[in-house]
């Protein structure tokens, strides 16, 4: 039996793109399906307060009602939870981890565009397992044809790569394996002449290019059965991953940490990936126990 995925519905949004991604995630691995809605918990609130503190709502049985109508109306099997909690990351952080989540989707949010303070953004702080961050609006294009994954060469990166070769292999899916380098310490003058004597802007990039090649060949060389696509480029990494996923139908990448174990800071490129991409963006996180392979249910034992 594989983890189940987690799907955050925003009680004070009504985008559905979370729990559509949840579905067809659901769909393609095999994983069951739970939807939770985070609503105030008053016994935690106590006296003096009220649930409008929390900015959640008293109750989460409408809202869960609803979107059951809907999945039931498409055949689509899910639990439903009411997740009671003082915010929506703490209820949604804490039913993660009990039910022991392989995957969290959660949606940024219309006016979320880079994230600050949303659910999202809090959630990826340190979260129990990788998550997934939908797009506003998103919609499934009939299946995943094309996983993309930000490859570097860490740890982080190789591990983002095994998922993603997962989760590829299992939706019949290309991999289109990206890698980009920006070069730093290359400056020009006011006159246009290069400040790093002996070498152009193209001579590194040029240098960096091959590196990031051979390393890309490296890494998917023992990786058989799958259609493998490199994309590797010379220019900054956000930029290339956010103009990449305009052409993917999901996106795997690592979160980069710094400090103790599951104390994690999204660097400058997670950050802008996870808020301005155009398909879903699946977050590793540091120090989190589950995998993406534990998502993956095989053919055989797919109920019928």
């Amino acid at each position: 039996m594989s983890k189940p995925i987690l799907v955050g519905h925003d009680p004070a949004g009504s985008d559905p793109a979370p729990v559509r991604f949840g579905v067809a995630a659901a769909r393609f691995t095999g994983a069951p399906l739970i939807v939770g809605s985070a609503h105030a918990d008053h016994a935690a609130i106590g006296h003096g307060h009220h649930s409008a503190d929390t900015g959640l709502a008293d109750d989460a049985t409408e809202q869960l009602d609803r979107i059951r109508a809907g999945l039931e109306a498409d055949d689509v099997r899910a639990e439903y939870r009411a997740l009671p909690g003082m915010s929506a990351p703490r209820a949604l952080h804490a039913a993660a981890e009990e039910l022991d989540a392989g995957l969290l989707v959660v949606g940024h949010g219309a006016g979320h565009h880079h994230l600050h303070g949303s659910t999202a953004e809090r959630l990826l702080h340190g979260a129990p397992c990788p998550i997934a961050v939908v797009p506003s609006g998103w919609m499934p294009k009939g299946g995943v044809g094309i996983v993309g994954v930000a490859f570097t060469d860490t740890p982080e990166g190789q591990e983002a790569l095994r998922g993603a070769v997962a989760l590829a292999r299992r939706a019949g899916a290309k991999l289109r394996v990206l890698s980009a380098a920006k070069p730093h310490g290359f400056h020009e003058t006011s006159a246009g002449t290069p400040a790093v004597q002996g070498m152009t802007y193209g001579e590194i990039g040029g240098e960096l290019r091959v590196a990031a090649e051979r390393a890309v060949a490296e890494a998917t060389a023992g990786v058989e059965g799958l259609d493998v696509e490199p994309d590797v480029s010379v220019q900054d990494p956000a930029d290339f991953l956010i103009a990449a996923s305009e052409r993917l139908d999901l996106l795997v990448c690592g979160s980069r940490g710094y400090g103790p174990q599951r104390a994690v800071l999204l660097g400058g490129v997670s950050r802008r990936v996870t808020a301005e991409a155009a398909c879903p963006v699946i977050v590793l996180e540091r120090g989190a126990e589950a995998s993406l392979e534990s998502l993956i249910v095989e053919p055989a034992t797919v109920a019928s």
